[in-house]
């Protein structure tokens, strides 16, 4: 469980709505579950025989009858409610019903905070420096991470084509989370959702391009395999937009295929958003 703020979506489970599955579900046989799985998520006696505290019970109860935000505070905590309204985490437990914080592709309305995310990272010289155009040309292809309407960090995946080894590779840039949100697993649940599109896309192969270190990206399995501009694992066009020179350095992810039978899980459900 992780300090702050947390979405609790869950509810136990009845058994008419789990015996609904398949096609020989009448309206008026889908219209009876779902009353009656109404009734069993308001019925607190149920909450509290599978083992739920009953102050979330009465949270999640009190969302499903239309509120849309309850907190849950330790009542021994001095200044509790203050904190956990005024400050940027809280300092409880959060039940909502409403969108708080996840993991979405871009929309042209992000284009100012992606620019603000990425600016001290080009200034620096960590990210190769994007113009206002080339950003806006490329935001389809932006993942962001945001909570209540900011956003807290930023991805690029490209489309790269074929390899000469015949694998379908994207490559992954613009990699950034606000310096006030790192180290709290926002930057693992982006890469995560951006793998997972990346396999729905049918990718094989995700690369990264850098001048600088990327022991961040080698611990969540990123394979150092040298000079960029002459590697066989990039497509022959890509190649040639590298400028030897900059010495850029290429690190490989093989994605593993899905076994066969193997359910595929939709970018983002893997990580709760």
């Amino acid at each position: 469980q992780e300090n702050g703020h947390q979405q609790q979506k869950d509810a136990p489970s009845s058994p008419s709505s789990n015996s609904t599955n398949g096609s020989s579900s009448s309206s008026g046989s889908n219209g009876s579950n779902s009353s009656s799985r109404d009734t069993m998520l308001l019925n607190l006696d149920l909450w509290t025989d599978t083992g739920f505290p009953t102050a979330v019970a009465v949270a999640v109860v009190a969302c499903s009858k239309g509120v849309k935000r309850a907190h849950l505070i330790e009542a021994r905590m001095d200044g509790g409610m203050l904190l956990e309204l005024y400050s940027r985490d809280g300092v409880g437990t959060m039940i909502s019903t409403d969108f708080y914080e996840g993991i979405r592709k871009a929309r042209g309305t992000d284009l100012e905070a992606i620019q603000g995310l990425l600016e001290p990272l080009q200034r620096s010289g960590v990210l190769v420096r994007r113009t206002t155009d080339e950003l806006r040309q490329q935001l389809q292809n932006f993942t962001v991470i945001e909570r209540e309407t900011k956003v807290m960090g930023c991805a690029l995946l490209l489309p790269l084509g074929m390899s000469p080894d015949g694998q379908r590779v994207a490559e992954i840039g613009a990699f950034c989370v606000d310096v006030v949100f790192r180290g709290t697993g926002r930057g693992d649940s982006l890469l995560d959702y951006v793998e997972q599109y990346a396999r729905s896309r049918g990718v094989d192969r995700i690369v990264l391009l850098t001048t600088r270190t990327a022991d961040w990206f080698m611990q969540r399995d990123f394979k150092h395999v040298g000079p960029a501009w002459c590697s066989n694992l990039l497509p022959q066009e890509r190649r040639s937009k590298i400028n030897p020179a900059r010495n850029s350095q290429l690190y490989v992810k093989q994605l593993v295929p899905l076994g066969q039978g193997e359910q595929y899980s939709k970018p983002g459900t893997r990580i709760g958003f």
